[in-house]
């Protein structure tokens, strides 16, 4: 267990999540990028490599942008996690408190 309160460990949580989601974003635009980008203006014995290239590379950066989504659903998941475990201590902790009365 950390020393740092939770809060602070939400904050980071929050950040990585964004730039998990920043790295799906920049991906997703490269994949689209590549797979729409043309050969044609090379000459023509390389416009065969360069489709080749161009959407192997599409798909590599589909592949990342998966990977990159998938961090940010566990990262989201983990993040419900930790409030809805945050929220149930909280309600448990005023119930204790409503038993103990007026007379504490």
């Amino acid at each position: 267990m950390s020393d740092q309160p939770l809060v602070w460990q939400m904050e980071s949580l929050r950040r990585g999540t964004e730039g998990w989601e920043a790295q799906q974003a920049l991906m997703d635009t490269s994949s689209r990028e590549l797979g729409s980008a043309s050969a044609s203006a090379l000459p023509p014995s390389v416009q065969g490599a360069a489709t080749t290239f161009l959407s192997r590379w599409a798909g590599y950066a589909g592949e990342s942008a998966a990977i990159a989504q998938g961090f940010v659903g566990a990262l989201r998941a983990t993040s419900d996690d930790y409030t809805t475990t945050d929220d149930a201590t909280d309600r448990q902790f005023s119930d204790l408190d409503a038993r103990l009365g007026s007379r504490r």
